[in-house]
C-alpha cells in the first residue's frame, strides 16, 4: 500500500500532517509548510478543511515570493467561497505584490462594500492608490484607514496604517517618491502578515 493510500484511510494522519504544516509556518518555514499542505490537499474530504488547507498553502506561496501562484489558489477559493473577505484580502495582496494593481483595488474595493471598518484593507487600497500615483486619494483613503484604526484596529493594525500614513504625508509635503515605492511591497505584506494573525486568532475588531 501507498504512503498516500494510508494517509487517505487514516483522517488522524491527515490531522497530522496539516498540524505540521501550521507549525512550519509559524516556525517561518513556508516551503516545507507548502509541501506538508500538498500532501494533504488530494486526499482531504472535508470541504471546510481543504479550504484551510488551501488558504495556507496560498499564504506559504505569499510569503515565498510566489504571487502568481498565490493567485491561482485564492481565485480557485473564491470561486466556492465568494464572500470570504480573507481569502479576497490575500488575493488583493497578490496581486499587489505583482503590480497587478487594478485587480488588487478592485477586489479591495469589493470588500469594503461589505465592511467599510476593515482597517487593513482600506490601508492596502490607500497603498494601491499611491502605486498608481493617485496621491490624493491615496493620503484620503489612508487617513480614513488611520479613524478606522482608532476605534476598529489592534495595536499592529494602528502602527501600520500610521506608517503608511507618514510615508505619503511625507511624499506630498516634500515630493519623495522613492521612499513610498520602496516601502510599497513591505507595507503589503506586513498587511497581510497582520490579516492572517487576525483571522487565526479569531479576534474581532473593537467596537465603541
Amino acid at each position: 500500500m501507498s504512503v498516500d493510500k494510508e494517509i487517505g484511510t487514516d483522517p488522524k494522519m491527515i490531522f497530522v500532517i496539516t498540524k505540521e504544516g501550521h507549525w512550519l509556518i509559524d516556525q517561518g518555514c513556508y516551503e516545507e509548510a507548502a509541501i506538508e499542505f500538498l500532501k494533504c490537499l488530494p486526499l482531504e474530504r472535508d470541504p471546510l478543511k481543504r479550504k484551510t488547507s488551501l488558504k495556507e498553502l496560498g499564504y506559504c506561496y505569499l510569503r515565498l515570493g510566489w504571487f502568481e501562484d498565490a493567485v491561482k489558489i485564492y481565485k480557485e477559493l473564491l470561486e466556492s467561497y465568494p464572500h470570504y473577505a480573507d481569502i479576497r484580502f490575500y488575493l488583493a495582496s497578490a496581486y499587489a505584490s505583482l503590480k497587478w494593481t487594478d485587480e488588487a483595488i478592485a477586489e479591495l474595493k469589493t470588500i469594503l462594500r461589505s465592511d467599510p471598518t476593515d482597517v487593513l484593507a482600506r490601508h492596502d487600497l490607500g497603498l494601491c492608490f499611491r502605486d498608481k500615483g493617485w496621491l490624493r486619494e491615496s493620503l484620503e483613503e489612508m487617513r480614513k484607514a488611520n479613524e478606522y484604526a482608532a476605534t476598529y484596529g489592534n495595536a499592529e493594525e494602528k502602527e501600520i496604517v500610521k506608517s503608511s500614513l507618514g510615508h505619503i504625508e511625507e511624499e506630498i509635503q516634500e515630493g519623495d517618491e522613492d521612499g513610498t515605492k520602496e516601502a510599497f511591497l513591505l507595507l503589503i505584506l506586513l498587511a497581510t502578515v497582520l490579516k492572517r494573525s487576525r483571522v487565526e486568532t479569531g479576534k474581532p475588531r473593537r467596537k465603541h
